[in-house]
């Protein structure tokens, strides 16, 4: 059986780092330029609205993918702060099928990956 946590969004502190650390997307610089600032100066204000549009186009996404899943026999189950999706396949033939679905990005990117940048499935005492 394949078990695959996926998270619906990071630590805040992540995730408003995110908004302002580093290479920010660019449609985030057009936001600040809009508020008159930069990702360097902008104000909590500024970031939380650049987070709440991030989390929704996050999370879109990750309904998309829940819907294939579920689509292809998939459970879902929500955990504290993840959810877990769970198929009878092993590691290798989820991961085909949801190549094969087109979906196969979208769980890389909510799923936990390991050093060498694979996906890491979980194993383990997890319901």
């Amino acid at each position: 059986m394949a078990r695959l946590k996926l998270s619906l969004f990071g630590t805040p502190r992540d995730e408003l780092a995110s908004t302002v650390d580093g290479e920010v997307p660019e449609w985030i610089d057009r936001l600040y330029e809009s508020y008159g600032t930069t990702a360097e100066s902008a104000p909590a204000s500024a970031s939380v609205l650049a987070l709440g549009e991030s989390l929704g186009i996050r999370l879109r996404k990750l309904s998309v993918l829940l819907k294939k899943m579920e689509a292809l026999g998939w459970s879902i189950k929500p955990l504290q702060w993840d959810l877990l999706a769970s198929t009878d396949l092993n590691e290798i033939e989820a991961q085909a099928q949801l190549e094969a679905a087109g979906v196969w990005v979208l769980a890389r990117q909510h799923a936990p990956l390991d050093k060498a940048g694979n996906v890491a499935w979980s194993h383990g005492l997890l319901p």
